[in-house]
């Protein structure tokens, strides 16, 4: 008799489905290959970059490209990353290795890093970021989790920005009124 599954998120030192980990050990390989610039050998990867071509709007993913930054993006996904691709893995299974249109995910995982994935689809405000969040929908629950597991990580664009903003900002005294009640001049 199986039990049906728990409605509680599973523990993370809970060991990983074998399939899912399959499929994160190809996604990390994929991505790796595209940021090395060769060929990733995954179908929905590879559709994705000859499909979108460069979309304007993934220069603007995160708040180092506007500064005109390059994004921290490391060469092999990190833990933060691993995670993100676990989630993607966990929830579209196997169709993650060939469906375009989650190869655009993918695309941006390799092109931006997966900590800029997540922003968008949890915080995004541009059109296609409300795309990209409803395309990915299923993975909201378990993106938040991340994003609760790996706080830094994800609010580093954020903190660099406030960080800036505070640099550049002199405090001024508040101009209140003039009064003139005490001059009797």
């Amino acid at each position: 008799m199986t039990q049906p599954p728990s409605a509680a998120p599973p523990d993370k030192d809970a060991p990983v489905d074998p399939v899912t980990a399959r499929i994160v050990l190809r996604l990390d390989g994929a991505i790796s290959a595209f940021r090395a610039g060769e060929g990733t050998g995954l179908q929905a990867l590879d559709s994705a970059s000859r499909l979108m071509g460069k979309l304007t709007d993934d220069a603007s993913t995160s708040a180092a490209a506007l500064r005109g930054e390059r994004p921290r993006v490391p060469r092999r996904p990190d833990r933060v990353e691993l995670a993100i691709l676990t989630a993607l893995a966990d929830t579209y299974g196997n169709e993650i290795l060939t469906n375009a249109s989650l190869g655009y995910a993918l695309r941006l995982v390799a092109r931006h890093g997966g900590v800029a994935l997540v922003q968008r689809v949890l915080w995004g405000e541009s059109a296609s970021d409300v795309q990209l969040a409803t395309m990915l929908g299923a993975t909201r629950a378990a993106f938040t989790q991340i994003t609760l597991a790996f706080s830094d990580e994800l609010m580093a664009d954020a903190k660099d920005a406030l960080a800036a903003y505070r640099a550049n900002s002199r405090p001024r005294p508040p101009a209140g009124p003039q009064s003139t009640r005490g001059d009797r001049g």
